[in-house]
């Protein structure tokens, strides 16, 4: 992939997140306590898919650096 492409996604992904959480708030204090818990999970589904995704690239990266002078 491009390197604008991601970093597009990256910055939109990011703003999402910061909507996401700010809405959430704005909800919980208007009184929509439903609405405002659904937002934030999806705030925090995001969050955890967007660390465990960086966590596994990562992970890789440092296996790959360290064994391939082994082959």
């Amino acid at each position: 992939m491009d390197d604008k492409i991601k970093e597009k996604i990256k910055n939109w992904v990011l703003i999402i997140m910061i909507a996401s959480i700010i809405g959430a708030f704005v909800l919980f204090f208007l009184g929509h306590y439903k609405l405002a818990m659904g937002l934030s999970g999806f705030f925090m589904a995001l969050a955890y898919f967007i660390s465990e995704w960086t966590s596994d690239k990562n992970a890789d990266y440092v296996y790959r650096s360290t064994n391939k002078n082994k082959w």
